[in-house]
């Protein structure tokens, strides 16, 4: 399917790009977050990649609010990409099927771009909602009283930040459009953190913000409930990449401050390779 963009700036101030495999179970929770966000104008893409349940009938409910895309099951990058080819806004969002929203994330990550012009992307802190329904907050600084982190601010160390407090998710982030077209899209190739590697590249573009308040919610555990976890990540683990793959348009960027956190970020994804291998 082809898209055509217009002139982004005048037509939609965000557009949002979820991508769906066999979401029907969580796919409403994550839009109904959307469009509560009271944010306007929006752009909503659903991208249905490959779905075998009822993902692309309840992307349908929602109408011409939703843009839906269908395609061959590629994994999350290429999907991410379908939708990107569609964006329009000045400013885009990704929010996984499984993901959702508290209220005020568009608002405040819209607002930090606007206020700090020179800011490529800016994230918030995390919810996630563990395999016993319990919920953690991270980065874990957040939940402490009196402690540093209470003003969004702009982050001075990119790689350093991430390192100590991996602080940064999928849908809990907001980027210029224009950094995107600068820097091109995900790397589909990747199908395993594919998110990762393009937060660390858009990183060697210009300065992340960050906002200090837990308005994303992962909740990854409805599709693993659903699905099997074995099931859901089956395809992805055989195509597990080497983690040199994963670093390969970031480190030529890399100026030398960067390497140290950057070394400890690559080694969490080296970790992960591995045990997505074994």
């Amino acid at each position: 399917m082809s898209c055509s963009r217009t002139s982004y700036a005048t037509e939609y101030t965000c557009s949002v790009i979820v991508p769906a495999y066999n979401a029907s179970d969580s796919l409403r929770c994550c839009l109904d977050s959307v469009f509560l966000q009271g944010h306007e104008p929006l752009q909503v893409i659903v991208i249905d990649d490959g779905s075998t349940d009822d993902t692309c009938f309840v992307a349908g409910l929602y109408g011409e609010k939703v843009k839906v895309i269908t395609q061959a099951n590629k994994g999350q990058g290429a999907a991410r990409n379908a939708g990107l080819k569609c964006a329009c806004g000045q400013f885009v969002a990704f929010l996984d099927a499984d993901d959702y929203w508290k209220p005020g994330f568009l608002t405040a990550c819209v607002g930090f771009l606007m206020e700090h012009p020179d800011v490529v992307a800016v994230s918030t802190g995390l919810v996630t909602v563990m395999e016993d329904g319990s919920e953690v907050i991270h980065p874990a600084e957040l939940c402490v009283r009196g402690g540093g982190m209470r003003e969004p601010y702009i982050i001075d160390r990119f790689f350093q930040f991430w390192a100590q407090y991996d602080h940064v998710r999928t849908g809990s982030n907001v980027i210029r459009r224009d950094v995107i077209e600068r820097a091109g899209f995900q790397r589909a190739d990747l199908r395993i953190s594919q998110d990762l590697e393009y937060w660390g590249y858009l990183a060697t573009f210009g300065k992340w913000g960050f906002i200090p308040i837990p308005l994303w919610v992962g909740n990854s555990r409805q599709g693993t409930r659903t699905q099997g976890r074995i099931a859901k990540y089956a395809t992805r683990r055989r195509l597990c990449p080497e983690v040199e793959q994963w670093g390969a348009r970031i480190e030529p960027r890399l100026r030398p401050s960067d390497w140290a956190g950057y070394e400890i970020v690559r080694g969490r994804i080296a970790l992960g390779y591995a045990q997505n291998t074994i």
